[in-house]
């Protein structure tokens, strides 16, 4: 009985040796660490800190590596982590003692955050200082006077990870991340910090378990300064979510959640009328933008929210257009093909006039699409009526300009004279090998009615076919009369100037205009213009002549200019914009003309410079302007479009004043 026994043993034995194996080997845990990235503090209340940080790539690659290996036990990680401080000028606190979990000092050997595959890479959690450092006396100040103790001192952390793979018999070490500094008093730039758009990567409805539906949103790695805005305010930087559906103009802001999350979820029926068969079916869009409550960063001082540009728009279903010219219609299939067409135009009418925000996004994306190039927006932003991004992407390629100094005029219609200028202006960025010559050109029948600042481009834009006149080779640059104006003579259509677009991107693609590499100038070096006479304002001739001086007050001191006028006898004119808080100063030199109680400026150029005008001596300043001018001469000037105003010289108890516009000047003596 025992032998049959141990014969039905030996078999089953051999047969289960015999099956192949199916468990997958265990992922080797590290044996180093890189040191932690983007880390940063911010203070909550006594001598409690947050403390934030993100992983460094070999960290993710494992957690990765370790999901991909057992999805349904192994999504997170915890690591410990260790901080090290010093007050003051003074001395770290780090001994030997911190690096073995056998010996390590209670308090630090607590310290943990929870990372997870896919979803979250930077993770924040608080402690307090005096429970970490029981024995340290030098923290009681700090966990008395907790923000005050920062108005006159500043501890200075930094972080590393310490983790046991092998439950506790060895610790691998990180390098030590890069040091922070708390203090009331260490104040970063979080305008320029925040001035970075999220990537999306998708955004997907999808249907859960029950039946309701849900997005599911991915976004791509974090930007580095939105991560380090984030750590310094306790993680407290937001994704926002934007949603239109088919039908809607406006996008309209739905959910909310923290930036160091990559992937999220949000229901979604809220979002959809009434019983929905197919989900796929649906017309939607979405876009995302970062977003601080500037009161969590208390070194700010300030209580309002600041955001970033938006992202990509992830598109299902949408309509490229809601109405369009049959003679167009073509044209305008290839162009949204190609990606062509801007957030700001899909699902409009296109066949209503253009606006220079429209066409400034319509000319951007060529540029991006052209070269695989996104340019970081200007900054800082010297319009007080926009914010677009976009725009100021356009702006710091020299693609466009402002109508003045501080103002975009984003809402005006623009006209055929000036879109030429400024497709030519972005065909000159994208490919600066494209020659760009127009001898031989003929001049236009109405080429007395073009700008001489558009000359050169309309020209071009015509030799290359991208801008088509009418059936008399007119160009039809703008309209000169009230009945021109009236019946939109010289306008350009949204669908007109998409198939200008798409034109160009047809003779780039060619070959045609050479290689696009998005390295050129705007524009060719301008003629000097000379630089300004002396002398005070005079009564004769046009009655401006000489130096005005301004102060311009937009709400606030950071936004406020003073703006200071030159005007030659020669019809020169020289124009400085000179921030009141900063060394930035913008040159607009040209000519000027008056007709009436219209003062004209044209063929006018822009430049920016770093500069200090700090003194009240307005000889001393109008000196200084002269010499910026003669050193400006050799700078590389962009063409500023022409410009108009309203003028009145009239006379005070404090003497000369005059007002263009709504913005009152001063005449000055000068030498």
């Amino acid at each position: 009985m025992t032998n049959k026994l141990l014969s039905v043993l030996l078999v089953i034995v051999i047969i289960t040796c015999s099956l192949p194996i199916t468990a997958s080997a265990e992922i080797e845990p590290p044996t180093t660490l890189g040191a932690p990235e983007h880390f940063g503090a911010s203070h909550y209340a006594n001598s409690v800190v947050y403390f934030t940080l993100s992983l460094p790539q070999d960290i993710r690659e494992y957690i990765e590596k370790r999901a991909a290996d057992d999805p349904e036990n192994k999504q997170g990680l915890k690591l410990h982590f260790q901080v090290d401080y010093k007050i003051d000028n003074g001395s770290w606190h780090y001994t030997s003692a911190w690096d073995s979990c056998k010996t390590v000092p209670d308090g630090l050997d607590d310290m943990y955050l929870t990372f997870t595959n896919d979803k979250k890479y930077i993770s924040s959690d608080r402690w307090s200082m005096t429970s970490i450092f029981q024995e340290n006396e030098d923290l009681k100040p700090f966990h008395e006077g907790a923000w005050d103790y920062l108005m006159s001192h500043s501890i200075t952390f930094r972080v590393r990870f310490a983790e046991s793979f092998d439950y506790g018999e060895t610790t691998v070490l990180s390098p030590w991340s890069k040091e922070y500094t708390l203090s009331a008093n260490a104040k970063a730039d979080y305008n320029k910090l925040i001035n970075h758009a999220p990537a999306l990567l998708s955004a997907d409805v999808k249907i859960a378990g029950g039946g309701e539906p849900y997005f599911e949103v991915r976004l791509d790695k974090v930007p580095g300064e939105i991560q380090d805005l984030s750590s310094m305010s306790g993680n407290s930087v937001r994704t926002e979510i934007w949603m239109r559906r088919a039908g809607d103009k406006d996008f309209k802001y739905i959910h909310y959640q923290w930036s160091n999350h990559e992937y999220f979820e949000i229901q979604a029926s809220d979002y959809f009328e009434g019983a929905t068969q197919s989900y796929d079916a649906e017309g939607y869009e979405i876009k995302t933008r970062y977003a601080l409550d500037l009161s969590k960063y208390k070194q700010s001082g300030q209580s309002d929210d600041i955001y970033s540009p938006f992202s990509n728009v992830i598109s299902h279903n949408m309509p490229a257009w809601s109405e369009a010219s049959s003679w167009a219609t073509g044209e305008l299939k290839k162009a949204d093909d190609a990606g062509l067409i801007p957030d700001i135009l899909k699902g409009a009418d296109l066949t209503k006039p253009i606006t220079r925000e429209e066409f400034c996004e319509l000319a951007l994306l060529l540029y991006e699409k052209s070269t695989g190039k996104s340019p970081a927006p200007a900054y800082p932003n010297p319009f007080i009526d926009t914010k677009n991004p976009q725009v100021l992407k356009a702006f710091a390629l020299g693609i466009t300009t402002g109508t003045s100094a501080t103002t975009f005029s984003p809402q005006v219609l623009i006209n055929r004279e000036q879109c030429a200028t400024m497709l030519y202006r972005a065909l000159r960025v994208i490919a600066p090998g494209g020659g760009y010559m127009i001898e031989g050109v003929k001049d236009f029948p109405d080429q007395k009615n073009i700008s001489s600042y558009a000359v050169e481009a309309t020209k071009y834009m015509s030799k290359l076919g991208i801008i088509k006149g009418d059936n008399n080779g007119n160009f039809m640059p703008k309209a000169t009369t009230t009945a021109q104006d009236a019946t939109g003579y010289g306008a350009a259509t949204r669908e007109a100037s998409i198939l200008m677009s798409v034109r160009s991107y047809d003779q780039i693609q060619s070959g045609a205009l050479g290689t696009p590499t998005g390295e050129g100038s705007a524009t060719p070096a301008p003629t000097p213009t000379p630089a300004p006479q002396t002398g005070a304002p005079k009564s004769s001739g046009s009655g401006i002549t000489g130096m005005w001086k301004g102060y311009v007050s937009y709400g606030s001191v950071s936004n406020s200019r003073y703006i200071d006028y030159v005007f030659n006898s020669d019809g020169t004119v020289v124009n400085l914009i000179h921030s009141t808080t900063d060394l930035s100063c913008t040159v607009y030199k040209g000519n000027y003309s008056i007709s009436g109680s219209t003062l004209n400026f044209t063929n006018r150029l822009r430049a920016e410079f770093d500069y200090v005008f700090d003194d009240n001596d307005y000889g001393t300043r109008y000196n200084k302007i002269v010499n910026l001018a003669k050193q400006s001469e050799n700078a590389a000037f962009s063409p500023a479009e022409d410009a108009e105003f309203q003028f009145a010289l009239t006379t005070d108890s404090d003497g000369q004043l005059l007002k263009i516009d709504s913005f009152e000047y001063r005449a000055v003596s000068t030498p």
